[in-house]
């Protein structure tokens, strides 16, 4: 693992992921394609009614999968050099994959898509009894007003394979849990019955309303590789705020602000994501390093 110190210079990242880039202080990362431009256009019409009803899509073969072999070889390189799978979003071309599916954004949130500052990238490794995050919500707040108009979106995007082997998604469809006396607070509310598996390829793009009760699966240990994935958050703009600070996707923050949100994500997702003692002190080291440059 580098020093805190190393961490707060763009060149050691760019020395660990020579095939990515960090862009310089405008924060302008590069025009990329939007998807559906060779189609005329995304149509999001086809997903809307499962989501809808079932609270989340899954829309195949929507990322060109080539733009994801860099991340996915980018984690890896974190994952050998002792590095959390998080620091991915040091770079620019983690965030030009939610800047493709701005179309996307638009059709589910409207016109004022800001991305909220949370965000968390895994590596789950079936040699280590790797796990993806435990049943939860991610917002226990209001995401939606009625059927039609959504407040809060995730997104979830695999960098290579996620099965039921590896530790794929899996959801209580919105459609089974309103059959329930009350709403699931707990993972034994939840009928075996009604969970459903979302196996997906690189690609792929899942997105799912913020209060749908969903949780990464345990990893085999006869996986032939680990589940390598991304996951960003949105809101709609026109509604209050639901963080401190809303994020712009077209200039996401420069290297020290993207640093200094990535070390953030550790004490709010330590409840979710198990973390060695050396690396919540390594993240420690670097808030006073980052300090002491203000």
């Amino acid at each position: 693992m580098i020093t805190a110190f190393q961490a707060c210079e763009r060149a050691s990242w760019l020395s660990i992921n020579p095939q990515l880039t960090i862009s310089g202080d405008d924060a302008r990362i590069g025009d990329v394609q939007p998807i559906g431009t060779d189609q005329g256009g995304f149509d999001g019409a086809p997903h809307s009614e499962r989501f809808w009803e079932d609270g989340y899509f899954l829309i195949r073969d929507l990322l060109p999968v080539d733009s994801l072999m860099d991340l996915r070889a980018g984690i890896e390189n974190l994952v050998a050099n002792g590095l959390p799978p998080a620091m991915i979003y040091l770079y620019d071309e983690a965030w030009q994959v939610f800047r493709r599916l701005r179309p996307l954004l638009n059709h589910f949130l409207g016109d004022r898509v800001k991305l909220l500052p949370h965000f968390w990238a895994w590596h789950v490794n079936p040699g280590e009894d790797g796990r993806g995050w435990p049943p939860h919500r991610d917002y226990q707040g209001e995401s939606a007003i009625g059927d039609d108009m959504l407040i809060s979106l995730s997104l979830w995007v695999p960098l290579g394979i996620a099965n039921p082997d590896n530790g794929c998604m899996y959801v209580l469809p919105r459609s089974f849990e309103k059959c329930y006396h009350q709403p699931v607070a707990k993972p034994e509310d939840v009928a075996l019955q009604d969970v459903r598996a979302l196996p997906a390829g690189p690609g792929t793009v899942m997105g799912w309303r913020q209060d749908l009760y969903h949780w990464g699966g345990r990893a085999s240990a006869f996986a032939s590789e680990p589940r390598i994935s991304l996951s960003l958050e949105f809101q709609n703009a026109a509604f209050d705020p639901m963080a401190d600070r809303l994020l712009d996707l077209e200039q996401p923050p420069v290297f020290r602000e993207r640093l200094e949100l990535i070390v953030q994500q550790f004490a709010k997702y330590r409840h979710m994501q198990s973390m060695d003692d050396n690396t919540l002190r390594w993240v420690d080291d670097i808030i006073v390093e980052l300090s002491g440059r203000a």
